[in-house]
């Protein structure tokens, strides 16, 4: 695997992101993976990993870079949650679509990036954002997969997760090995089929 921690250029400035994609076999489907509010951090770099040792070109930004570089939540302490939600706060449709557009111009750049076949995946603050993503460069996605998305899914029996919020971070007291495991097989079977990465 070959691993890029590197600036992307945006309309607000320079938006910190980890790439990592397959040494081979190039140019590779891309995921564009958008953080949840905890911020980019190594448990999310290693999910980039798994993703990309499939086959994928997988960039993950941070998506406060205009406010913080490094942000990530260490401890989940009332002034740590406060910082979090005003941190949150600053995103909405209209930063998605100018880091989004950002991450496209990046990966139709880059050699080892199949610009043509390109997906993308959300976790909980972000999983409106894919589908904003989508809606605003709908030319672009091939499939989008928004998991447990911030107010898209709620404690109702009806809603469409059936465990924990956040059940698919490992380092989260409330990982359910058997449903993250289950997401992972779906995920990878969405994108297999839309972006078919043996291609």
């Amino acid at each position: 695997m070959i691993e890029h921690h590197i600036d992307i250029p945006t309309a607000d400035g320079a938006m910190n992101s980890f790439v990592v994609h397959p040494e081979e076999s190039g140019p590779h489907p891309v995921v564009l993976f958008y953080m949840d509010a905890p911020g980019k951090r190594e448990e999310l770099h290693d999910m980039a990993r798994r993703l990309a040792a499939t086959g994928y070109c997988v960039v993950l930004p941070n998506l406060y870079y205009r406010s913080t570089r490094d942000f990530w939540l260490k401890e989940r302490t009332e002034p740590a949650m406060a910082h979090m939600f005003s941190l949150m706060a600053t995103l909405n449709a209209a930063t998605t679509e100018c880091d989004t557009r950002a991450m496209l111009k990046f990966v139709d750049a880059q050699p080892y990036a199949d610009k043509t076949r390109i997906g993308a995946v959300g976790y909980c603050m972000s999983g409106p954002f894919v589908v904003w993503a989508a809606a605003a460069f709908p030319e672009r996605f091939r499939s989008i997969a928004s998991i447990y998305g911030a107010n898209m899914a709620t404690d109702k029996p009806d809603s469409p997760h059936g465990t924990e919020h956040g059940f698919a971070f490992p380092q989260r007291p409330v990982y359910h090995k058997v449903a993250a495991e289950r997401h992972w097989e779906r995920l990878h079977r969405l994108f297999g089929r839309t972006l078919n990465p043996a291609a």
